[in-house]
């Protein structure tokens, strides 16, 4: 339950502040790289024995020049295995699968009005951007347990997972429209049924992921609208 409150309100801290604003434009972008399992099967640190990787796309709608709401489709590999790890080496359960997430999230652009200048009009740079918002997520893995008696096979585990992804990165413009970035998110979930263990693991601990990559994306607009608008503001 705490979990849920958290994601959303971390929805709502993000999406409130871009409703009242106008129309501005779109922007579309692909984003492929690296995904990252945390859970039972992994130490609570970062490790690289996991990385598998992954794709996203993205759809943002900007309501002004800093806000906007983005849409985003995530698909990737997720696995863990205890024997890669000292501490559950003799458990020796292991997962892996394809994992499809979609998400709805906030997103705001900290030099948004900078590059869009009242005065100025446009003005090439690189800018930060933070999101947050609410996820859901199929993945239905394949697991391997160690121990053929392991209490964690009579666990139904559901397949669909509700989460919050929460991120940032850079964006840097090649030109007007085309821009290139780097972005990397961590998705906290609301469950402990990702990766197939939980009785002879962490029960209070819910399993999480990342993903992290390069970006192309491109704007949609009509410059003189843009222009338009800008000088209005």
């Amino acid at each position: 339950m705490k979990s849920t409150k958290l994601i959303l309100a971390g929805c709502l801290i993000f999406m409130l502040p871009i409703v009242s604003f106008s129309q501005k434009f779109w922007e579309i972008s692909a984003s492929p790289g690296l995904m990252n399992y945390y859970g039972d099967l992994t130490p609570p640190l970062f490790t690289v024995k996991e990385v598998n990787f992954g794709g996203q796309l993205s759809v943002r709608r900007y309501f002004d020049r800093e806000h906007a709401i983005r849409v985003n489709i995530l698909h990737g590999k997720l696995a863990g295995d205890d024997h890669n790890f000292d501490r559950n080496y003799l458990r020796g359960n292991s997962f892996e699968g394809r994992l499809t997430e979609f998400a709805v999230m906030g997103e705001i652009d900290f030099k948004g009005r900078k590059r869009f200048s009242t005065r100025h009009g446009y003005e090439k740079m690189a800018s930060l951007y933070l999101f947050a918002g609410g996820s859901v997520a199929y993945f239905d893995p394949t697991v391997h347990y160690g121990n053929p008696d392991s209490k964690d096979k009579d666990i139904d585990y559901i397949k669909w997972h509700i989460g919050m992804p929460i991120g940032g990165g850079v964006k840097i413009d090649v030109n007007e429209k085309l821009v290139i970035g780097l972005e990397l998110s961590y998705r906290f979930t609301i469950s402990d049924f990702l990766d197939g263990t939980q009785a002879s693991g962490n029960t209070y601990k819910n399993d999480s992921y990342t993903f992290g990559g390069v970006s192309v994306g491109y704007r949609l607009f009509d410059k003189m609208k843009v222009a338009e608008e800008s000088t209005q503001k």
